[in-house]
Protein backbone atom coordinates (compact mmCIF):
# COMPACT_ATOMS: atom_id res chain seq x y z
CA UNK A 1 0.00 0.00 0.00
CA UNK A 2 1.83 3.36 -0.84
CA UNK A 3 2.59 5.76 1.62
CA UNK A 4 1.00 9.23 1.19
CA UNK A 5 3.43 11.93 1.11
CA UNK A 6 3.20 15.17 3.14
CA UNK A 7 1.70 17.26 0.61
CA UNK A 8 -0.82 14.81 -0.48
CA UNK A 9 -2.17 14.87 3.05
CA UNK A 10 -2.35 18.52 3.42
CA UNK A 11 -4.56 18.16 0.28
CA UNK A 12 -6.88 15.67 1.64
CA UNK A 13 -7.35 18.06 4.99
CA UNK A 14 -7.72 21.42 2.72
CA UNK A 15 -10.56 19.45 0.81
CA UNK A 16 -12.02 17.96 3.91
CA UNK A 17 -11.90 21.45 5.37
CA UNK A 18 -13.48 23.38 2.64
CA UNK A 19 -15.97 20.44 2.40
CA UNK A 20 -17.13 21.20 6.51
CA UNK A 21 -16.98 24.64 5.55
CA UNK A 22 -19.24 24.54 3.45
CA UNK A 23 -21.86 21.80 5.17
CA UNK A 24 -21.93 24.24 7.68
CA UNK A 25 -22.36 27.76 5.94
CA UNK A 26 -25.99 26.60 5.41
CA UNK A 27 -26.95 26.69 9.51
CA UNK A 28 -25.40 30.29 10.09
CA UNK A 29 -27.93 32.62 11.58
CA UNK A 30 -28.19 35.83 9.89
CA UNK A 31 -25.95 38.71 11.86
CA UNK A 32 -23.48 38.03 14.77
CA UNK A 33 -21.28 34.75 14.27
CA UNK A 34 -19.47 33.29 17.34
CA UNK A 35 -15.37 33.24 17.85
CA UNK A 36 -13.68 29.97 18.59
CA UNK A 37 -11.02 29.49 21.31
CA UNK A 38 -8.98 26.13 21.09
CA UNK A 39 -5.70 25.52 23.31
CA UNK A 40 -3.31 23.11 22.05
CA UNK A 41 -0.38 20.84 22.13
CA UNK A 42 0.95 17.92 19.95
CA UNK A 43 -3.09 17.66 19.46
CA UNK A 44 -2.07 16.39 15.51
CA UNK A 45 -4.48 13.00 15.70
CA UNK A 46 -7.38 15.97 16.97
CA UNK A 47 -6.92 18.69 15.50
CA UNK A 48 -8.54 18.00 12.54
CA UNK A 49 -12.27 16.02 13.22
CA UNK A 50 -12.12 19.25 15.97
CA UNK A 51 -11.79 21.88 13.59
CA UNK A 52 -14.28 20.20 11.00
CA UNK A 53 -16.93 20.24 13.64
CA UNK A 54 -15.87 24.00 14.36
CA UNK A 55 -15.98 25.16 10.80
CA UNK A 56 -18.89 27.37 11.08
CA UNK A 57 -17.34 29.79 12.86
CA UNK A 58 -15.81 32.79 11.05
CA UNK A 59 -12.65 33.02 13.52
CA UNK A 60 -11.05 30.13 14.96
CA UNK A 61 -8.31 31.06 16.72
CA UNK A 62 -5.93 27.74 17.94
CA UNK A 63 -3.44 28.73 20.79
CA UNK A 64 -0.66 26.61 20.76
CA UNK A 65 1.64 25.83 23.17
CA UNK A 66 4.43 25.42 20.09
CA UNK A 67 3.62 21.87 19.08
CA UNK A 68 6.29 19.82 17.80
CA UNK A 69 4.02 17.94 15.87
CA UNK A 70 1.86 19.16 12.64
CA UNK A 71 -1.00 20.25 14.84
CA UNK A 72 -0.04 23.96 13.29
CA UNK A 73 0.21 23.46 9.93
CA UNK A 74 -2.94 21.03 9.59
CA UNK A 75 -4.52 24.13 11.85
CA UNK A 76 -3.52 26.70 8.91
CA UNK A 77 -5.00 24.54 6.08
CA UNK A 78 -8.60 25.50 7.64
CA UNK A 79 -10.68 28.24 6.88
CA UNK A 80 -11.01 31.62 8.81
CA UNK A 81 -8.48 29.82 11.89
CA UNK A 82 -5.67 31.93 13.20
CA UNK A 83 -2.31 29.99 14.75
CA UNK A 84 -0.65 31.98 17.80
CA UNK A 85 1.90 30.58 19.75
CA UNK A 86 2.30 30.83 23.52
CA UNK A 87 4.82 29.18 25.77
CA UNK A 88 2.34 27.42 28.40
CA UNK A 89 2.38 28.01 32.02
CA UNK A 90 -0.77 27.32 34.07
CA UNK A 91 -4.30 26.77 32.76
CA UNK A 92 -5.43 29.98 34.01
CA UNK A 93 -2.75 32.08 32.70
CA UNK A 94 -3.12 30.73 29.53
CA UNK A 95 -6.32 31.17 28.97
CA UNK A 96 -6.69 35.02 30.49
CA UNK A 97 -3.48 35.80 28.31
CA UNK A 98 -5.89 34.61 25.84
CA UNK A 99 -9.10 36.41 26.57
CA UNK A 100 -6.80 39.48 27.08
CA UNK A 101 -4.61 39.56 24.48
CA UNK A 102 -6.44 38.27 21.58
CA UNK A 103 -8.52 40.59 19.43
CA UNK A 104 -11.60 38.02 18.70
CA UNK A 105 -13.48 38.98 15.89
CA UNK A 106 -16.88 38.52 17.69
CA UNK A 107 -18.94 39.43 21.13
CA UNK A 108 -19.13 35.55 21.81
CA UNK A 109 -16.01 33.18 22.23
CA UNK A 110 -17.00 29.36 22.09
CA UNK A 111 -13.58 27.64 23.83
CA UNK A 112 -12.94 23.83 22.97
CA UNK A 113 -10.30 21.08 23.76
CA UNK A 114 -8.91 19.35 20.88
CA UNK A 115 -10.41 16.17 21.82
CA UNK A 116 -13.28 17.52 22.00
CA UNK A 117 -16.21 17.02 19.00
CA UNK A 118 -19.30 20.14 18.75
CA UNK A 119 -22.47 18.37 17.06
CA UNK A 120 -24.50 19.79 14.86
CA UNK A 121 -27.60 20.55 17.40
CA UNK A 122 -24.77 22.48 19.91
CA UNK A 123 -23.54 24.83 17.11
CA UNK A 124 -27.27 25.66 16.28
CA UNK A 125 -28.01 26.53 19.95
CA UNK A 126 -24.85 28.59 20.08
CA UNK A 127 -25.65 30.46 16.53
CA UNK A 128 -28.40 31.09 18.22
CA UNK A 129 -27.69 32.67 21.06
CA UNK A 130 -25.21 35.25 19.07
CA UNK A 131 -28.22 36.08 16.54
CA UNK A 132 -30.41 37.13 19.85
CA UNK A 133 -29.98 40.37 20.81
CA UNK A 134 -31.80 39.74 24.17
CA UNK A 135 -29.46 37.19 25.56
CA UNK A 136 -29.22 38.56 29.30
CA UNK A 137 -26.51 36.13 30.39
CA UNK A 138 -22.97 36.44 29.69
CA UNK A 139 -21.61 32.54 30.15
CA UNK A 140 -23.43 29.56 29.23
CA UNK A 141 -22.44 25.96 31.04
CA UNK A 142 -22.67 23.18 28.63
CA UNK A 143 -22.66 18.99 29.27
CA UNK A 144 -21.08 16.52 27.89
CA UNK A 145 -21.08 12.76 26.78
CA UNK A 146 -17.53 11.30 28.07
CA UNK A 147 -16.42 8.39 25.50
CA UNK A 148 -14.45 5.51 27.15
CA UNK A 149 -13.70 1.85 25.30
CA UNK A 150 -16.17 3.09 22.64
CA UNK A 151 -19.57 3.96 24.99
CA UNK A 152 -20.77 6.85 26.39
CA UNK A 153 -19.91 6.52 30.37
CA UNK A 154 -23.86 7.82 31.47
CA UNK A 155 -22.61 7.13 35.12
CA UNK A 156 -20.87 6.94 37.82
CA UNK A 157 -21.16 11.05 38.43
CA UNK A 158 -19.63 11.56 35.23
CA UNK A 159 -22.70 12.68 33.74
CA UNK A 160 -24.23 15.16 33.81
CA UNK A 161 -21.09 17.76 34.52
CA UNK A 162 -21.55 21.16 33.68
CA UNK A 163 -18.80 23.06 32.34
CA UNK A 164 -18.82 27.16 31.17
CA UNK A 165 -17.84 26.86 27.08
CA UNK A 166 -19.60 29.94 25.63
CA UNK A 167 -18.78 33.46 26.99
CA UNK A 168 -18.24 36.81 26.58
CA UNK A 169 -14.36 37.64 26.29
CA UNK A 170 -14.47 40.46 28.29
CA UNK A 171 -17.06 39.75 31.19
CA UNK A 172 -15.02 36.37 32.48
CA UNK A 173 -11.47 35.80 33.84
CA UNK A 174 -10.06 32.54 35.69
CA UNK A 175 -8.89 32.44 39.28
CA UNK A 176 -5.14 31.99 39.98
CA UNK A 177 -5.17 28.20 40.16
CA UNK A 178 -2.94 25.74 38.94
CA UNK A 179 -5.28 23.75 37.91
CA UNK A 180 -9.04 23.40 38.13
CA UNK A 181 -9.82 27.06 38.05
CA UNK A 182 -12.82 28.08 38.35
CA UNK A 183 -14.30 30.91 36.13
CA UNK A 184 -15.09 34.75 37.36
CA UNK A 185 -17.67 37.04 36.32
CA UNK A 186 -19.01 39.74 35.69
CA UNK A 187 -22.66 38.78 35.38
CA UNK A 188 -24.99 35.75 35.14
CA UNK A 189 -24.25 32.32 33.85
CA UNK A 190 -27.32 30.05 31.53
CA UNK A 191 -27.56 26.38 30.44
CA UNK A 192 -27.62 25.16 27.03
CA UNK A 193 -29.39 22.06 26.22
CA UNK A 194 -27.27 20.49 24.07
CA UNK A 195 -23.81 18.78 24.51
CA UNK A 196 -20.37 18.51 22.96
CA UNK A 197 -18.72 14.98 22.77
CA UNK A 198 -15.50 14.19 24.45
CA UNK A 199 -13.46 11.38 23.46
CA UNK A 200 -10.49 11.83 26.05
CA UNK A 201 -8.74 8.57 25.29
CA UNK A 202 -8.17 9.26 21.44
CA UNK A 203 -4.22 9.27 22.17
CA UNK A 204 -4.67 5.87 24.41
CA UNK A 205 -4.41 5.46 27.78
CA UNK A 206 -0.62 6.55 28.74
CA UNK A 207 -1.13 10.27 27.47
CA UNK A 208 -3.90 10.20 30.06
CA UNK A 209 -1.99 8.95 32.69
CA UNK A 210 0.63 11.54 32.15
CA UNK A 211 -1.45 14.23 32.16
CA UNK A 212 -3.41 12.74 35.30
CA UNK A 213 0.39 12.36 36.98
CA UNK A 214 1.11 16.20 35.80
CA UNK A 215 -2.38 17.43 37.34
CA UNK A 216 -2.33 15.34 40.51
CA UNK A 217 1.10 17.34 41.44
CA UNK A 218 -0.45 20.67 40.86
CA UNK A 219 -3.89 19.35 43.15
CA UNK A 220 -1.84 18.07 45.73
CA UNK A 221 -0.40 21.78 45.51
CA UNK A 222 -3.61 23.29 46.32
CA UNK A 223 -4.93 21.53 48.70
CA UNK A 224 -1.96 21.33 51.37
CA UNK A 225 -2.83 24.91 50.96
CA UNK A 226 -6.24 24.64 51.71
CA UNK A 227 -5.66 21.87 54.79
CA UNK A 228 -2.73 24.22 56.39
CA UNK A 229 -5.12 27.43 55.83
CA UNK A 230 -8.36 26.12 57.08
CA UNK A 231 -10.28 24.02 59.72
CA UNK A 232 -12.32 21.46 58.87
CA UNK A 233 -15.15 22.88 60.80
CA UNK A 234 -14.97 26.36 58.81
CA UNK A 235 -14.63 23.84 55.81
CA UNK A 236 -18.19 21.98 57.15
CA UNK A 237 -19.64 25.62 57.81
CA UNK A 238 -19.18 26.86 54.64
CA UNK A 239 -20.95 23.90 53.00
CA UNK A 240 -23.75 24.44 54.84
CA UNK A 241 -24.01 28.25 54.77
CA UNK A 242 -22.29 29.50 51.62
CA UNK A 243 -24.28 31.89 49.71
CA UNK A 244 -24.38 30.13 46.23
CA UNK A 245 -24.27 26.26 44.81
CA UNK A 246 -20.88 27.06 43.45
CA UNK A 247 -19.25 28.43 46.57
CA UNK A 248 -20.74 25.14 48.56
CA UNK A 249 -19.44 22.75 45.88
CA UNK A 250 -16.24 24.61 46.08
CA UNK A 251 -16.06 24.10 50.07
CA UNK A 252 -17.14 20.24 49.54
CA UNK A 253 -14.23 19.54 47.00
CA UNK A 254 -12.09 21.46 49.68
CA UNK A 255 -13.52 19.36 52.86
CA UNK A 256 -12.70 16.56 50.83
CA UNK A 257 -9.14 17.18 50.89
CA UNK A 258 -9.32 16.21 54.97
CA UNK A 259 -10.86 12.62 54.23
CA UNK A 260 -8.20 9.71 54.69
CA UNK A 261 -8.46 6.87 51.67
CA UNK A 262 -9.80 9.62 49.32
CA UNK A 263 -9.15 7.48 46.29
CA UNK A 264 -10.90 4.52 47.91
CA UNK A 265 -14.15 6.66 48.82
CA UNK A 266 -14.09 7.95 45.59
CA UNK A 267 -14.29 4.06 44.01
CA UNK A 268 -17.42 3.37 45.73
CA UNK A 269 -19.08 6.53 45.36
CA UNK A 270 -18.82 5.82 41.77
CA UNK A 271 -19.16 2.94 41.24
CA UNK A 272 -21.81 1.88 43.83
CA UNK A 273 -23.47 5.11 44.74
CA UNK A 274 -23.51 6.55 41.48
CA UNK A 275 -24.34 3.39 39.25
CA UNK A 276 -21.07 3.11 37.58
CA UNK A 277 -21.30 -0.37 37.64
CA UNK A 278 -24.29 0.15 35.04
CA UNK A 279 -21.73 1.03 32.43
CA UNK A 280 -20.03 -2.01 32.82
CA UNK A 281 -16.46 -3.02 31.72
CA UNK A 282 -16.03 0.62 31.29
CA UNK A 283 -17.40 2.11 34.16
CA UNK A 284 -15.51 0.03 36.26
CA UNK A 285 -11.72 0.80 34.78
CA UNK A 286 -13.03 4.35 34.62
CA UNK A 287 -13.88 4.58 38.09
CA UNK A 288 -10.43 2.48 39.17
CA UNK A 289 -8.34 5.06 36.98
CA UNK A 290 -10.13 8.16 38.44
CA UNK A 291 -9.98 6.68 41.88
CA UNK A 292 -5.89 6.42 41.53
CA UNK A 293 -6.09 9.70 40.40
CA UNK A 294 -7.35 10.35 43.71
CA UNK A 295 -4.72 8.36 45.74
CA UNK A 296 -2.07 9.50 44.10
CA UNK A 297 -3.06 13.54 44.59
CA UNK A 298 -3.03 11.73 48.73
CA UNK A 299 -0.32 11.06 48.14
CA UNK A 300 1.70 13.81 47.27
CA UNK A 301 -0.31 15.55 49.75
CA UNK A 302 1.24 13.64 52.08
CA UNK A 303 4.99 13.63 50.72
CA UNK A 304 4.79 17.47 51.31
CA UNK A 305 3.06 17.59 54.71
CA UNK A 306 5.71 14.83 55.83
CA UNK A 307 8.80 15.86 54.33
CA UNK A 308 9.93 12.51 53.09
CA UNK A 309 12.39 13.97 50.54
CA UNK A 310 14.36 15.78 53.40
CA UNK A 311 13.43 13.34 55.76
CA UNK A 312 15.29 10.64 53.98
CA UNK A 313 17.79 12.89 52.78
CA UNK A 314 19.00 13.15 56.09
CA UNK A 315 18.72 9.75 56.90
CA UNK A 316 21.02 9.64 53.58
CA UNK A 317 23.39 11.80 54.88
CA UNK A 318 23.52 10.38 58.58
CA UNK A 319 24.43 6.88 56.96
CA UNK A 320 27.32 8.36 54.48
CA UNK A 321 28.83 10.24 57.50
CA UNK A 322 28.68 6.93 59.52
CA UNK A 323 29.92 5.04 56.89
CA UNK A 324 32.95 7.41 55.95
CA UNK A 325 34.02 7.64 59.59
CA UNK A 326 34.08 3.40 59.74
CA UNK A 327 36.97 3.88 56.58
CA UNK A 328 38.60 6.53 58.37
CA UNK A 329 38.98 4.65 61.28
CA UNK A 330 41.99 2.30 62.68
CA UNK A 331 42.95 -0.11 59.95
CA UNK A 332 41.33 -3.93 60.32
CA UNK A 333 43.65 -6.73 61.14
CA UNK A 334 42.92 -9.64 59.02
CA UNK A 335 41.05 -11.45 62.12
CA UNK A 336 38.94 -8.37 62.29
CA UNK A 337 38.17 -8.59 58.79
CA UNK A 338 37.02 -12.06 58.90
CA UNK A 339 34.78 -11.39 61.87
CA UNK A 340 32.50 -8.59 60.00
CA UNK A 341 32.66 -10.03 56.73
CA UNK A 342 29.70 -12.20 57.46
CA UNK A 343 27.70 -9.18 58.59
CA UNK A 344 28.91 -7.21 55.76
CA UNK A 345 27.63 -9.79 53.23
CA UNK A 346 24.10 -10.04 55.05
CA UNK A 347 23.53 -5.75 55.43
CA UNK A 348 24.39 -5.39 51.44
CA UNK A 349 20.88 -7.13 49.75
CA UNK A 350 19.24 -4.55 52.65
CA UNK A 351 20.70 -2.19 52.01
CA UNK A 352 20.26 -1.90 48.03
CA UNK A 353 16.46 -2.74 48.62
Amino acid sequence: MPVESSSQINEQIAREAGAAAARHASARKPGPNVSVLVLTKDEEINIVECLKTLAWSDDIVVLDSFSTDRTCEWSALFPNVRVIQRKFDNWSRHSNWALEHIPFKNQWVYYSDADERVTDELRDEILGIAASPAVEHVAFRVRYKNMFMNRWLKHGGIYPVWIIRLFKPDMIRYEEREVNAHPIMKGSLGDLREHFIHYSFNKGLLPWFKKHNSYSTMEANEAVKIVRGATIGEKIRTVRQGATPGVRRRALKDLSFFIPMRGFARFLHMYFVKLGILDGKAGFHYAAMISMYEYWIELKMREQQKQWKETTGDEVNRLLGDATQSTAGPASGPATAAKSSPQNSSTAPEAAA
